[in-house]
Parts: C-alpha cells; sequence; structure tokens
C-alpha cells in the first residue's frame, strides 16, 4: 500500500497539504448541502462527547454553587436567629418596663388619702437570714426618711423603716418577729395587735376580748391608735379561728394583704410623726 506521505515528505509540504484540505473541506461545506446534512449527523454522533467532557466542570461547578448556596443559608439563618434573639430581648425588655410602669402606677395611687405626703422607693437588698425579715431601700435622710416610717405596697402595710443613714434605709416586715401593729376588723371596728410570726406562717392576733366577733375572711386594717401607721390601710385577712381548749380563748391567724415574698416598688408614708425635707 502506497501512503500519502513518504517519511521522506518533508514537513513543510505536509503542513501545505492538510491546509488545501481544510480549505476545501470549508467551501464545500459553504456551498454544497450534502456537507451540510453530513456535518448535522457527525454534529450528532459526536454530541454526547461535549456532555461527557464537560461533565466534570459541570460536577465542579455545581458542587461550588451548593457549598456557596449553602454557606449563604447559614449565613442568613445565624443573621436571622441573632436579630430574633435581639428582638425576643427586647420584647422581654418591654414585658418588663410595662410591668414596673404598671406597678408604679398602682404604687402611686394606693393611698386612701391623697393628700398624704408619699414616695415611690425601689428595694436594693432583701435580708436572706431566714430569721431575720428586713430589706434596704434606696430612701434615706437625705429624702426625709425616718425611723418608724410606714412602707405600703398596692395591696396593703408591709412594713416600716428600721434603721436610717443618709442615702438609703433598712425596712422591717410586717411578719417579723419583732414588728407588731395595731389593727381593726373593718367590719365592726374590733381592735387588736397583729404580732409576725415569720414570713412562713400568718400574722398572730393578741389582744383579743372573748367574746370577739371575728371570722375567716374579715379584712383586718390599721387602726391609727399608735399615731404611726396612718388609719384604714388593709394589713391582713382572717385566716383562722380557733379556741384554746384550756381556757377558751380565741386564736386567730391572719394573712398579710401585700405581697412580701416580691419586693421591688414601694411607698413610703409620712404619718404624724415623720416630717418631709420640703417641710410640708
Amino acid at each position: 500500500m502506497k501512503l500519502l506521505f513518504s517519511k521522506r515528505s518533508p514537513l513543510s509540504v505536509q503542513l501545505f497539504t492538510f491546509l488545501a484540505l481544510a480549505l476545501m473541506l470549508i467551501i464545500l461545506d459553504i456551498n454544497y448541502r450534502p456537507f451540510r446534512e453530513i456535518r448535522y449527523y457527525l454534529d450528532t454522533i459526536i454530541s454526547p462527547i461535549y456532555y461527557i467532557s464537560n461533565a466534570p466542570k459541570s460536577s465542579l461547578d455545581s458542587l461550588y454553587e451548593m457549598s456557596k448556596t449553602r454557606e449563604t443559608l447559614i449565613n442568613e439563618n445565624t443573621k436571622l436567629h441573632t436579630e430574633l434573639l435581639q428582638q425576643k430581648n427586647d420584647l422581654l425588655l418591654l414585658e418588663h418596663l410595662k410591668h414596673e410602669n404598671t406597678r408604679l402606677r398602682q404604687l402611686l395611687g394606693s393611698p386612701l388619702r391623697p393628700d398624704e405626703h408619699k414616695m415611690a422607693a425601689q428595694v436594693l437588698m432583701v435580708d436572706t437570714d431566714p430569721y431575720v425579715y428586713q430589706f434596704v431601700v434606696n430612701k434615706g435622710t437625705q429624702d426625709g426618711v425616718y425611723v418608724g416610717q410606714p412602707v405600703v405596697d398596692e395591696k396593703g402595710i408591709i412594713g416600716q423603716i428600721y434603721k436610717t443613714a443618709q442615702s438609703t434605709s433598712r425596712a422591717i416586715l410586717v411578719c417579723d418577729y419583732q414588728h407588731a401593729i395595731p389593727v381593726k376588723a373593718l367590719k365592726n371596728d374590733i381592735g387588736m395587735i397583729a404580732v409576725g410570726n415569720g414570713c412562713g406562717n400568718d400574722l398572730t392576733l393578741e389582744f383579743l376580748p372573748n367574746n370577739v366577733d371575728i371570722k375567716v375572711g374579715d379584712v383586718l386594717v390599721t387602726s391609727g391608735l399608735d399615731g404611726r401607721f396612718p388609719e384604714g390601710y388593709p394589713v391582713a385577712i382572717v385566716s383562722s379561728v380557733k379556741l384554746d381548749i384550756n381556757d377558751s380563748t380565741p386564736i386567730i391567724s391572719a394573712t398579710p394583704t401585700a405581697d412580701l415574698k416580691r419586693l421591688r416598688y414601694l411607698l413610703l408614708l409620712w404619718g404624724n410623726q415623720g416630717v418631709k425635707n420640703d417641710g410640708t
């Protein structure tokens, strides 16, 4: 068989020959319809090769897009999660502020006589000693606070000021063992003394007549006889009425009306013994 090019054919001849063939095929492809059909079928035959050769690149591009999309989604999710936490925190703070605002409004409207001097105070610290029921407020002598000053909340008597400093004061709760307050039954004005029995127990009522007309649910208010607590403020509600089996004397207990376990904002009242710094 005779080859088109012999081993001795120069490279320039081979290049010229291939260029001539290529040019001839281009001219035939442009001017003759059969060559267009042949090209169509050839393209159809080799088209899978295009897909196969492009598959690695397409796979890499897809993986890159997937990783990029996943990273974007993770970043967006992190950002949205952070924004959600911030909004929840703002919502919690808003609820706290709304609660404090409502509490202060209730406190400022709690006195029975609007002409009484009063001052809102905040609790700074509560004693953790189980046998000492005292707390510290952020008002002191520079604000006109005095020893024995009544302390109330929107539900009734909390206690009284026990010690004072220039900018803070220490108060004692009505449930403290050292605390006693003159009270009377709202329904019939029967007088008695409500004595603290520890904040885990109800108040004990003392100096009662044998035929006292007191029932469970009766409201006890300040009598004003000590000249310290203004008359008419709620103190406690009778929770138990019993008779001593030895001498038939009544044993009566009462639950404080004020919420002594949730001390935050309180009111200081100016009774007959105290005078505010402004001289009123």
